[in-house]
């Protein structure tokens, strides 16, 4: 998952006036009878924030280093409100969370030894930066098939390659959309290249088989902090007729009017839109790829090319559409071989891989747990390399560690 940081910390002191009496009522005023009140002015500098958008409010907190007594504040970036603060030697942080676009915002600024005991008050100016995340990461996949059964209910040696999932996870703090969320499969930018077609063909990665989408208006499909949601290629419970598992529950699944006509039957889940069909695929196939292949979850900051508009390779009869990576929200490498040579993804999207054993292991490959945050929701651990982020899985599971489904999720079966 990309990640960058926006901007350095910095923070600066200079003066002003003001001076009130103790009032214990108020948080922001001394609790101690005979202290005098010194006026401090919190300034929040965003000027290093460049185009992250401001979150609008900051809590401001400050320690005294004397008495390690704690003050907690409400700062808008553009207020000079004042708050009345026993003299002292202080810490301040300015510290602040928002989204945007599927990706999630930490803001954050800090000082130590800030004197504040000037009887004309003090304003204390805090330069913040913001580093970004994105708030929809890749939770579990399996893709690598499992096996059919036959009419007794044994297993054969036949590939089941219909029960391929997506699991993803809201790994911020807010609540995010799932409306408009693209998922691709891309080239080997090693191998295909497309400079011929494209300006700066650095900037951008080129789907090589589908771009399914997420319908939606933009506020349809809320995913609060904590949940998930499965993009399934079939959803039904696929336990009858193979060693795989129920994806019946699935928010999401790819059928089209193609898939209908071939007599993939259509279940509860709510319909993706196949956003461009750059190779043709038998039915069953909805996702192009199995036992290896890269994959790309991103929010079209251009429109997607029309059906048919892809882009032609430096190599014969090999397509791609183009995704700008800035669009990338989440990406992982998936090998066939321990070869890191056969890597699809630059290091900037993806430094690591993970491979399963041969199509039809029904393994999965599962992204760890950072940590728990007070609520009981996790925090997956998300540090761009999938080599360090992922575990293969012997056996395939939805909503792993207790995650919640959306609320508007509330089918319990397949048609």
């Amino acid at each position: 998952m990309k990640r960058f940081v926006c901007a350095l910390i910095f923070l600066a002191t200079v003066c002003c006036c003001g001076e009130k009496p103790d009032n214990p009522e108020d948080p922001g005023k001394p609790d101690k009878p005979g202290v005098t009140a010194v006026k401090w002015t919190p300034v929040i500098d965003e000027t290093a924030l460049g185009g992250t958008p401001s979150p609008g409010l900051y809590k401001v907190t400050i320690t005294n280093v004397g008495t390690e007594e704690v003050k907690v504040f409400s700062v808008k970036p553009d207020s000079q409100e004042s708050f009345e603060i026993v003299p002292g030697v202080y810490s301040v942080t300015a510290q602040a969370h928002g989204n945007q676009g599927g990706r999630a915002y930490n803001y954050i600024g800090s000082l130590s030894s800030v004197t504040i005991t000037d009887p004309n008050g003090v304003s204390t100016v805090i330069k913040v930066s913001a580093s970004v995340s994105s708030a929809l990461v890749f939770k579990e996949i399996h893709y690598n098939a499992s096996k059919s059964k036959n009419t007794a209910g044994e297993l054969t040696n036949s590939n089941y390659m219909r029960d391929t999932f997506f699991e993803i996870y809201n790994n911020s703090e807010d609540t995010v959309y799932a409306d408009g969320l693209c998922l691709g499969d891309p080239l080997n930018h090693k191998v295909f290249h497309f400079a011929d077609k494209v300006e700066n063909e650095s900037d951008y990665v080129f789907i090589g088989t589908y771009v399914w989408q997420v319908p939606g208006n933009g506020t349809d499909y809320p995913i609060a902090p904590g949940e998930s949601f499965i993009i399934a290629a079939s959803a039904i419970d696929h336990t009858a007729v193979s060693n795989s598992l129920d994806l019946s529950t699935a928010e999401f699944e790819c059928i089209c009017d193609k898939y209908e006509q071939n007599g993939q039957s259509d279940a509860n889940a709510v319909n993706m839109i196949l956003a461009c069909t750059i190779k043709i695929s038998q039915l069953a196939n909805q996702f192009g790829r199995f036992l290896d292949g890269a994959w790309v979850i991103f929010y079209p900051s251009v429109p997607l090319r029309k059906d048919g508009e892809y882009l032609e390779s430096d190599q014969p009869n090999n397509y791609g559409l183009e995704v700008l990576k800035s669009d990338i929200l989440d990406a992982i490498d998936l090998l066939k071989t321990e070869n890191p040579d056969d890597k699809r993804l630059e290091p900037e999207l993806d430094a690591g891989w993970i491979k399963c054993e041969t199509t039809g292991g029904n393994q999965s490959v599962v992204r760890k747990v950072a940590s728990t945050r007070e609520d009981g929701s996790i925090v997956l651990q998300d540090t761009n390399n999938t080599s360090e982020d992922f575990t293969v899985n012997n056996k395939p599971e939805i909503r792993r560690y207790g995650v919640k489904r959306p609320s508007w999720s509330t089918w319990t079966s397949a048609q």
